[in-house]
């Protein structure tokens, strides 16, 4: 027999001469708990949780991301805030990049640097994988090699 008997259990049904028993193995411990009506979950039923749980948990992470008005919902206010913010950072980012090149093309290598990818950019045009700005990138490369090994300072 795979159950082995028990001594009786201190309950009220030990006064009534009813024994317990208790599976010698953990297998059968966990056969006779779900056949018992345990509350136990299968891994479906877990599997669900931790869906439901984590789909509640990314949406609530995208209203708190996307609601910048704080209304309790993502509307065309929220995209009108996130377009005036976006308008503000592209501006500063030009201005940054117009002072940064003032300052670049006052030195001769930021010169050939500028003239290089102007040239790279125009020629990769064509070239359907490059594309401009991966060719304005090789073509600043070789206007700085171009400016030390010219010796220019």
């Amino acid at each position: 027999m795979w159950l082995r008997l028990w001594r009786k259990a201190a309950s009220p049904s030990s006064a009534q001469g009813i024994t317990r028993v208790e599976p010698t193995s953990t297998r059968e411990r966990f056969m006779s708990e779900r056949s018992a009506g345990s509350k136990r979950k299968s891994a479906r039923e877990k599997i669900a949780g931790a869906a439901r749980s984590t789909g509640s948990f990314v949406r609530d992470a995208a209203v708190f991301a996307g609601d910048l008005n704080r209304d309790g919902k993502v509307d065309r206010e929220d995209a009108r805030i996130a377009a005036g913010k976006a308008k503000k950072v592209a501006s500063a980012t030009a201005v940054g990049a117009r002072k940064l090149s003032k300052k670049v093309l006052q030195h001769e290598m930021g010169k050939d640097a500028a003239a290089g990818a102007a040239i790279g950019a125009a020629v990769a045009v064509p070239v359907p994988i490059v594309g401009p700005v991966a060719g304005a990138a090789v073509g600043a490369i070789a206007g700085v090699i171009k400016n030390v090994r010219s010796g220019k300072k």
